[in-house]
């Protein structure tokens, strides 16, 4: 009868302890299906945010001691750094990207009232805010050979002309082997005009105007337009 009893409270405590395992891993499930469904955790945001600050930090750089620096030699003696929003993970997003079966060419205006050909090449689809929004990808033309595989994306949106370069700002990124591509705005940049007007830049078409404010990526120019 002890052995029976010993058993009993053997195969009791088994059950009790497989019970336990059981709801642990059940728990451990159910935080990492949260943690998933929450968006980047903590390390993922802070290894984009060094990977920004790294790039910001290589432009100035560039931008202040650079013999191909956009800047005017009074413009370089002056400057410091550009003027940015804080980097937010936030804006960087997945877009459902689909190549045009048949580009279309059209003329671009630019800053400086000339036009260049570009071609539409695609879309992206994506959503930001809570909001549907589309962009198109563009190459110039007769620069296929330059650009690559590279996708064009110029837009405005609702900080053009407050808080950013009022012609809008650029995006560039490869274009997917697949039909997604990460569009990260805290890498919007400013056309070349926006620093000094020697400068001849595509000002983005209607159809890349976003009715939303993307409160990331360069901001307006401290120092303001020069020109020779």
């Amino acid at each position: 009868m002890a052995t029976h009893g010993k058993a009993i409270r053997s195969t009791v405590d088994g059950a009790r302890k497989s019970t336990t395992w059981r709801l642990l891993l059940g728990m451990v499930f159910l935080l990492c299906l949260a943690s998933c469904n929450s968006g980047p955790n903590r390390i993922e945001i802070l290894s984009h945010k060094k990977e920004i600050m790294n790039f910001r930090q290589d432009k100035d750089r560039f931008f202040k001691t650079s013999q191909e620096s956009p800047l005017l030699d009074e413009q370089q003696w002056k400057f410091k750094n550009l003027s940015y929003y804080p980097v937010d993970i936030a804006y960087r997003v997945t877009a459902r990207y689909q190549r045009l079966a048949k580009p279309v060419e059209f003329r671009i205006q630019t800053s400086t009232g000339h036009e260049r050909v570009y071609t539409t090449i695609g879309r992206l689809d994506f959503t930001l805010s809570g909001k549907a929004l589309t962009l198109f990808a563009y190459q110039e033309k007769g620069s296929e050979s330059k650009s690559g595989n590279s996708l064009f994306v110029p837009f405005t949106d609702l900080t053009s002309g407050r808080d950013t370069y009022g012609a809008g700002r650029y995006l560039e990124m490869e274009a997917p082997a697949g039909e997604t591509v990460v569009m990260d705005f805290n890498l919007a940049y400013n056309p070349y005009c926006a620093y000094n007007y020697n400068f001849s830049c595509p000002i983005p078409p209607p159809e890349n105007k976003l009715e939303v404010a993307i409160e990331a990526g360069e901001k307006l120019f401290p120092l303001g337009q020069l020109s020779h």
